[in-house]
C-alpha cells in the first residue's frame, strides 16, 4: 500500500522547537546589564528596543525577562510591563542576612564533607589570586572573591544551597563592587580567606563559623551606606539629565534661548 503523503496543511502544524541556547544567551546578557544597573532603578524596560537590538521576537525576550523577575532583578506590572527593581536599603540588608545564613550552613556542611584535596585546591586558587592581586582591577578582584565563596560553598556538596547563594551573589554584585573600592577593607577581607581555610582544614567548626560571620559582617555593616551611595549616584545622574534636557528645550536650534 503506498504511503500517504502529508499535506502542506498538516506539515504547517508541526510545532517549532524554540532555540533554548539563544534564549539562554539573551537571558545572560540581560542579567549582566541588570547586575550593572544599565537598566536604571525603577525604569521601564523597553521591550521593542531590546527586540530590535537582539533581533528576537517577543516570546523569547519575555521568557528571559520573566527569569529576571523570578531572580529578583526586575518587577512586572500588569498592563505596564517590566521594570528594573528600585534600589532598597532594606532589601540589600536582607540579602546580606540571607548570604550569612546560607554561607554559614555551607561551611557547617563543608567541615563534615569537604576532602583535604578540595580544601588544598581552594587554597591554591586563592594563593594564585593573591599573587597577582596588585595588578588586578576592582572588577577582577570582586569576581575572584565571588569565586572563592562559590567554591567554598560547593564543598558543602549541596547543589541546591549553592544555587540559592548564587542568586544572592548576583543581586548584591554592584554593592560589593563599591565595597571593594575601599582599600583598607580589601586587605582585611582577603586575609580572612586564608584564616578561614586554616580553620576549615583543622575541622574547627565554631571558630570557622565565627570567622566567616565576621568576614561577611564587614560588608553587612556597610550595606546601608553602600545603598545610599548608589541612590545618590543615580539621583545625581537623573538631575544632570533633567537639567540638560531642560536647557535643550529652552534653547533654539542655534543654542539661543527661546522666547517666553
Amino acid at each position: 500500500m503506498p504511503v500517504k503523503k502529508k499535506s502542506n496543511k498538516e506539515s504547517a502544524h508541526v510545532p517549532q522547537t524554540r532555540d533554548a541556547s539563544s534564549v539562554e544567551r539573551l537571558y545572560l546578557e540581560l542579567r549582566e546589564r541588570a547586575m550593572r544597573y544599565d537598566f536604571r532603578p525603577g525604569a521601564r524596560i523597553n521591550e521593542q528596543a531590546l527586540g530590535r537590538e537582539f533581533g528576537v521576537s517577543r516570546p523569547p525576550l519575555r521568557e528571559a525577562l520573566n527569569r529576571l523577575v523570578a531572580e529578583g532583578f526586575l518587577d512586572f506590572v500588569m498592563n505596564k510591563g517590566f521594570f528594573r527593581k528600585a534600589i532598597s536599603v532594606e532589601e540589600l540588608y536582607n540579602l546580606y542576612q540571607v548570604r550569612i545564613a546560607l554561607e554559614r550552613r555551607a561551611l557547617f556542611l563543608a567541615v563534615q564533607n569537604a576532602t583535604d584535596a578540595e580544601i588544598e585546591s581552594l587554597r591554591a586558587y586563592w594563593d594564585g589570586v593573591m599573587a597577582h592581586a596588585s595588578g588586578m582591577s576592582i572588577g577582577d578582584l570582586l569576581l575572584a572573591d565571588e569565586e572563592f565563596h562559590r567554591r567554598l560553598t560547593a564543598m558543602s556538596h549541596n547543589k541546591e544551597l549553592s544555587q540559592f547563594l548564587e542568586q544572592v551573589t548576583r543581586r548584591i554584585h554592584v554593592a560589593r563592587h563599591i565595597d571593594l573600592e575601599q582599600s583598607d577593607w580589601n586587605a582585611r577581607a582577603f586575609n580572612a580567606h586564608a584564616q578561614l581555610l586554616d580553620l576549615l582544614q583543622a575541622r574547627k567548626l565554631e571558630p570557622a563559623l565565627l570567622a566567616l560571620s565576621e568576614h561577611i559582617d564587614l560588608s553587612l555593616k556597610r550595606a546601608v551606606q553602600i545603598t545610599k551611595e548608589m541612590v545618590a549616584k543615580f539621583f545625581l545622574q537623573d538631575q544632570t539629565w533633567s537639567s540638560g534636557q531642560a536647557a535643550a528645550e529652552s534653547s533654539g536650534p542655534n543654542g539661543t534661548a527661546k522666547a517666553r
